[in-house]
């Protein structure tokens, strides 16, 4: 690992503590304006999520009902009934968002996929990248307001379902990830600036409480509106 990386992961835990864990459990609301566009405003306005730090797993519940289920995973996406039948699913869930753009309407399965990824990603950083496959560099720092962020490229290896192949970290004094940069390709839409904040720990972990992702301008700013994605979470219990 290089220095910048070392430090980030030490600051969020430590991967000996990570290495322990067999699931992160915790509770959500994500709305926002892609969920809008894609016709499915509510989908995940109040869902609690379970997520597996060691593969690409991801169960919502509920989902569309009560006792009901959306799981992900990279190749098989599917909505399970509180009896354990399926109710819905889908194989080679991206190439079902080929020729989408952003206005095109999203079905259950296309949210489940993106929200499963996207959630996998988001609560496995930064220690996902110690695994082989991860191409990790310390870049250029970024000039934000009153602080100077460190940053992190990252290139995400091909078996790993993720928003883009390239992502960049930003990093505080503290070394940890306040900003997020990647282009949500499925979406149909452009370049996001995603802002971590509320930092906590829980059993060792840190994890933040709020997300938000705004379009991401071409001198590298956030634009102001509008808010593409809002997330809060309600505690993380992990196992």
């Amino acid at each position: 690992m290089n220095d910048l990386l070392d430090q980030t992961i030490s600051a969020h835990g430590g991967i000996e503590r990570w290495s322990e864990l067999t699931n992160i459990h915790t509770r959500l609301s994500a709305t926002g304006a892609v969920w809008d566009l894609k016709g499915q405003p509510k989908l995940f306005a109040d869902a609690e999520v379970d997520v597996d730090p060691r593969r690409q797993f991801v169960q919502t519940t509920p989902f569309i009902h009560g006792g009901w289920k959306g799981i992900f995973e990279p190749d098989h996406v599917r909505i399970v009934d509180a009896d354990g039948r399926i109710q819905e699913e889908r194989t080679q869930p991206r190439e079902s968002f080929a020729g989408h753009t952003l206005q095109t309407q999203w079905d259950h399965l296309h949210a489940i996929y993106f929200g499963g990824y996207a959630l996998w990603t988001y609560l496995t950083l930064p220690f996902v990248l110690t695994r082989p496959g991860f191409v990790v560099d310390e870049i250029a720092p970024w000039q934000d307001e009153d602080q100077e962020l460190r940053r992190l490229r990252v290139q995400f290896p091909a078996d790993i379902a993720t928003h883009s192949t390239e992502q960049v970290l930003y990093l505080n004094e503290a070394g940890l990830i306040v900003r997020h940069d990647y282009t949500a390709a499925i979406t149909g839409g452009g370049a996001g600036a995603h802002f971590l904040s509320g930092h906590k720990t829980f059993d060792g972990i840190v994890f933040p409480s709020h997300r938000r992702v705004f379009p991401r301008q071409p001198d590298n700013s956030a634009a102001p509106q509008p808010l593409l994605i809002d997330i809060d979470f309600d505690g993380y219990v992990l196992s």
